[in-house]
């Protein structure tokens, strides 16, 4: 599953970074010619997604490399590190965007009509950007991987950009004395975006504060423990990220007159089940204890397993 995380993430990313590259020097080109100042807001989103994708690559790359005596985890949380990077470039775009908004509305000066063909342009990455959101967010769920959730997310960012962009200069060229329009959308944009910022930053935030993962994920990864033979009990499910993956650990309970070997062969088999079930994980430390009554905990499940 790493494995094809790396490749078809990777193949996913470079594709985006292509995409961003030329939509890019197009919005940039076409937005100063048009003199459409939302056009241009746009093209520097479209900065803010190429160093994105350059930052996942990186990510990619490194989150897969293997264990050493310096990293006895694992490499995994560099794609956390990468998605928070991702997140503060959007940040900092957003507060740039702000800025450069409302100094251009406190100027007061006479906005010139956006060119036409700022719109042709504007319509076009629109199209592109929600068609590869689709696409890398449909990876993203596959692969399990917040990494290229993050840079889908930045993808569907740059088509609303677009779209703002779009009907601000279908406007301003209908009825030319709503042209300040045009400087108003990266107003409205750079909240969008900050708001998207915000979450992502949080949400990498919490990984490296090993915040657990929600209910449902927890009820998920450990359903397999009480169908096993031998299985009693089980308590201290504990589940953490490490970047796209995780790591788990759970206290098994066993019967009492089964012999150290026999609870070992009962955990291995729930260990390769767990895994084998969910390729997200790439850990699974199991304690084993008798089913003894001192052994059952508040936060414990039980079963009749014999």
């Amino acid at each position: 599953m790493s494995t094809t995380l790396q490749r078809d993430g990777s193949v996913t990313t470079w594709l985006s970074l292509g995409v961003n590259l030329v939509l890019a020097v197009a919005k940039f080109t076409v937005g100063i010619l048009a003199s459409s100042q939302a056009l241009v807001a746009d093209g520097i989103h479209s900065l803010v997604d190429i160093a994105s994708d350059i930052t996942a690559i990186i990510g990619l790359r490194f989150a897969h490399l293997p264990k050493d005596d310096d990293h006895p985890y694992g490499h995994h949380r560099f794609s956390t590190l990468a998605t928070m990077l991702i997140s503060s470039l959007v940040l900092l775009f957003c507060l740039g965007l702000a800025w450069q908004s409302v100094s251009a509305l406190a100027d007061g000066t006479t906005t010139a009509t956006p060119g036409i063909a700022a719109a042709w342009v504007a319509g076009v990455a629109l199209l592109v950007k929600e068609g590869f959101y689709r696409y890398a967010r449909r990876q993203a769920e596959r692969l399990g991987s917040r990494l290229l959730m993050a840079n889908a997310m930045d993808h569907r960012a740059d088509a609303i950009a677009s779209l703002l962009a779009l009907v601000a200069v279908i406007i301003a060229n209908l009825s030319p004395e709503w042209s300040v329009l045009d400087k108003v959308v990266g107003l409205v944009l750079a909240g969008w975006l900050g708001a998207e910022g915000i979450k992502l930053f949080k949400g990498s935030c919490e990984d490296l504060l090993d915040t657990a993962p929600a209910a449902h994920v927890l009820r998920d990864l450990s359903e397999h423990i009480l169908a096993a033979p031998g299985a009693f009990g089980f308590h201290a499910f504990r589940a953490r990220r490490l970047g796209d993956r995780f790591e788990i650990d759970f206290h098994l309970q066993v019967a009492e007159s089964a012999t150290v070997a026999e609870g070992h062969a009962i955990a291995g088999r729930i260990k390769a089940d767990i895994l084998k079930s969910h390729p997200e994980v790439v850990s699974v430390l199991v304690h084993v204890e008798p089913n003894a009554p001192e052994h059952r905990k508040q936060d414990g499940h039980h079963g009749f397993n014999a």
